[in-house]
């Protein structure tokens, strides 16, 4: 967790000081403002990406501390940042991004999610206000029409998606089973996973989304048993523990072929989540951040 904290403040402060240059020179406002740069946010305080809120908010916190102890903006120092939930709910995001547009911000940091931040992104940038996030991997940012005022700090999945792809190969594995939340997140990664498994010769004998509310997942772990793969590939959130779970039922355990998750899944917890009092039997699951090693945790 101190590393990802570390992680986040290096973000939220290179994003803080960038855009506090643009608002400088007025190079990020369409009229001239307050002279007083404002910033808000919109990061997930609940919801399934709870955990990721707090690093990133106390980040925005410090680089904004740290702006105001270099002298703050144009003489006047930043005040607190207008906060609001994400909530992991598109209709939450949206209402929440208005409130802080509301508040008369001149950037946002968020959402977390790429699925949250497609839910107010139009709202963001077709007000003039910037938007960034250190988080939003999905493909579709990458040439989304958002006037010059959205910007990521983290790479796309169109990358991920090759070095997971190159990880389960490289573990010799033929017949992999890709499973995805059914949103921006899962369809770019499990595509982009898909393409250089087959163009490495493997064969994907499954490539299935599914809704992410669901409460029983047992169809999409039957439809991997059927397939008959000799790894799998979980592309979800924290509804990946009852579909690891299932797994392990049905006698696909990283025990019995590879198992791999991609970053949503990243978690020190997840062991124990999985299989409560028995984390070893998520013993030998991998993701694209541990190349090359075996870990009970990712």
């Amino acid at each position: 967790m101190k590393a990802s904290i570390r992680r986040s403040a290096i973000f939220a402060s290179a994003a803080a000081l960038v855009i506090a240059v643009c608002g400088a020179t007025g190079t990020a406002q369409a009229e001239p403002g307050d002279g007083e740069l404002q910033f808000g946010y919109v990061l997930p305080e609940t919801g399934q990406l709870a955990y990721l809120g707090p690093p990133q908010i106390e980040s925005l916190k410090f680089a904004i501390q740290k702006i105001n102890d270099a002298g703050g903006v144009l003489g006047k120092s930043v005040p607190t940042v207008v906060s609001s939930d994400e909530a992991g709910q598109e209709a939450v995001a949206a209402q929440s991004a208005d409130r802080v547009l509301a508040a008369g911000v001149d950037a946002i940091v968020g959402a977390a999610a790429s699925g949250m931040s497609l839910a107010f992104i139009d709202r963001v940038t077709g007000a003039g206000v910037v938007q960034c996030s250190g988080s939003n991997t999905a493909p579709t940012f990458t040439d989304y029409e958002d006037d010059g005022f959205y910007f990521r700090t983290v790479p796309s999945d169109a990358l991920q998606g090759p070095i997971l792809a190159d990880v389960v190969r490289d573990d010799g594995h033929n017949r992999v089973a890709l499973v995805a939340r059914a949103d921006d997140y899962g369809r770019g990664l499990m595509e982009a996973t898909r393409k250089t498994l087959e163009d490495r010769g493997a064969t994907v004998t499954l490539a299935e989304t599914y809704d992410p509310k669901a409460t029983n997942f047992d169809q999409v772990v039957q439809q991997m048993e059927n397939s008959r793969p000799d790894a799998a590939v979980v592309i979800a959130f924290e509804e990946g523990t009852q579909i690891l779970q299932g797994m392990i039922e049905s006698g696909l355990g990283p025990d019995r072929i590879g198992v791999y998750g991609a970053d949503g899944l990243r978690s020190e917890e997840l062991p124990s989540l999985v299989a409560p009092g028995q984390p070893e039997k998520l013993s030998g699951m991998k993701g694209p951040h541990r190349h090359r090693r075996r870990t009970s945790s990712m």
